[in-house]
């Protein structure tokens, strides 16, 4: 698999690219990764390129990406480019946002949504490999909530 993971500093992006190699680990998959995140402390761009049990590099060049998660709206057309043609790109709406700000009191808890959204848009992983290295990493019962409406 093919990923990239698209925001903007403080959004989450490494922690969730961090999340999604410790399932491929587990589960005995290579993982290779790039990131880009210079300015991530001033609110700039932080891109994370993925090979989860292909290639030698992590670099994922445009039109190659099978998946591509965007966390930052302000990127869509930068993050269109990755995809390939089959390629599926996971973020949210408007909408789902305000919802899950609504619900959880923070909009901090969307990775979490956008991490079961992950699971249920792809076939390497399921709920119960994301639920072992989400108790390994002391999600609380919110981010926990959050991420099985994701998965809905």
């Amino acid at each position: 698999m093919k990923l990239v993971i698209i925001g903007v500093g403080g959004m989450g992006a490494i922690s969730l690219s961090k999340t999604i190699a410790q399932m491929a680990i587990n589960k005995n998959l290579s993982v290779k990764s790039s990131e880009i995140h210079g300015m991530a402390k001033k609110g700039g761009l932080v891109e994370v390129q993925m090979k989860i049990d292909e290639g030698l590099s992590g670099v994922v060049l445009q039109k190659e990406a099978d998946i591509v998660i965007l966390l930052e709206d302000l990127y869509i057309q930068y993050a269109k480019a990755f995809l390939n043609k089959n390629g599926i790109l996971i973020t949210l709406t408007k909408e789902e946002k305000e919802s899950i700000k609504k619900e959880f009191g923070d909009i901090k808890f969307a990775n979490s949504f956008i991490l079961g959204r992950f699971i249920k848009k792809q076939s390497i992983f399921n709920k119960y490999d994301a639920a072992e290295v989400l108790k390994n990493i002391k999600f609380s019962e919110k981010n926990l909530r959050s991420f099985e409406g994701g998965v809905r």
